[in-house]
C-alpha cells in the first residue's frame, strides 16, 4: 500500500519573520511616546502636549471708592476670561465673586467701610488656569474726613488774603476754599488745593467784611463738614 503523507505546514520561521518586525516597531512607537491601534499607523496624539496655562495677571490694583471698589489688571496672553476673588481680610477665606471677560471689575456690592482683599486669575479652559495675581486691598469708603481745624486769615500780609489751617489728623487729600460776605448769602468757591494754605487774590472791596471756610475731601470723594468760619474786616 502506498503511504499517504500529509502536507507539511508552513515553516514556523516564516510566521516568526513577520512577528518580529511588528514587535520591534511597537517598541519604537512606545519609546517615541506615540500611540497606535491594530491596522492603523502610529500617529502623534491628536492634542499634543497640553497648551501652557496663562500667566498670572500682572499690575493688579484695587482702588477704594465711595460707591464701589474698582479693580484693574493687565491682560494675560491666551486668557478667555478672568475670575475675581474677594476676602474680608488678606489671608482669609476667598470667594469667587465674578467672572469677567475684560481686565476691569467694579465691586459695587462691597459692604461700606469694610476692608477687603482681592485677587484674580486668568482662565483659558477649565483645566488651564493661571496662578493667582498679587493681592490688593480696598475699602468702600463712605466716611467723611474730619473738618479742617484752626482756620486763620489775616489781611495785610502781602497781596490778597492768606489763609492757613490744620488737617487735624484727617484723611483728606484736598481742600476747597469758600468765601462769602454774610452767613445768609451764597458762598463763592475760590479754589482747591492739596496744601493746608491758600491765598485769596480776588478783587476785594475795601472796608467790607469777608467770611472764609474750608472743607476737606478724601480719596473716595467724601466731603467733610466746613471748618469754623473766619471773618476778615
Amino acid at each position: 500500500m502506498f503511504q499517504q503523507h500529509s502536507p507539511e505546514s508552513a515553516p514556523r520561521r516564516n510566521r516568526k519573520a513577520w512577528l518580529v518586525p511588528a514587535a520591534a516597531a511597537a517598541a519604537v512607537v512606545a519609546a517615541a511616546g506615540l500611540t497606535t491601534t491594530l491596522g492603523s499607523p502610529a500617529t502623534a496624539s491628536s492634542t499634543g502636549a497640553a497648551a501652557a496655562a496663562p500667566k498670572a495677571p500682572a499690575k493688579f490694583t484695587a482702588k477704594s471708592g465711595r460707591d464701589a471698589n474698582s479693580l484693574s489688571w493687565s491682560a494675560s496672553t491666551g486668557a478667555r476670561k478672568y475670575e475675581v476673588y474677594r476676602a474680608a481680610a488678606e489671608g482669609g477665606s476667598y470667594s469667587r465673586i465674578s467672572t469677567v471677560a475684560s481686565t476691569k471689575y467694579t465691586d459695587s456690592k462691597a459692604v461700606p467701610d469694610v476692608a477687603y482683599a482681592y485677587k484674580v486669575r486668568a482662565v483659558r479652559t477649565s483645566s488651564e488656569v493661571s496662578p493667582y495675581s498679587s493681592v490688593a486691598r480696598a475699602t468702600r469708603d463712605t466716611l467723611a474726613p474730619l473738618p479742617p481745624l484752626d482756620l486763620t486769615a489775616r489781611k495785610g500780609e502781602g497781596p490778597g488774603i492768606p489763609l492757613v489751617w490744620r488737617s487735624g489728623g484727617s484723611d483728606a487729600v484736598s481742600y476747597t476754599i469758600y468765601r462769602t460776605t454774610s452767613p445768609t448769602q451764597p458762598s463763592t468757591k475760590l479754589g482747591t488745593t492739596t496744601a493746608t494754605s491758600f491765598r485769596d487774590l480776588g478783587q476785594l472791596e475795601e472796608d467790607r467784611p469777608y467770611i472764609y471756610y474750608v472743607t476737606g475731601t478724601d480719596a473716595a470723594g467724601n466731603v467733610s463738614e466746613a471748618s469754623q468760619w473766619e471773618t476778615v474786616n
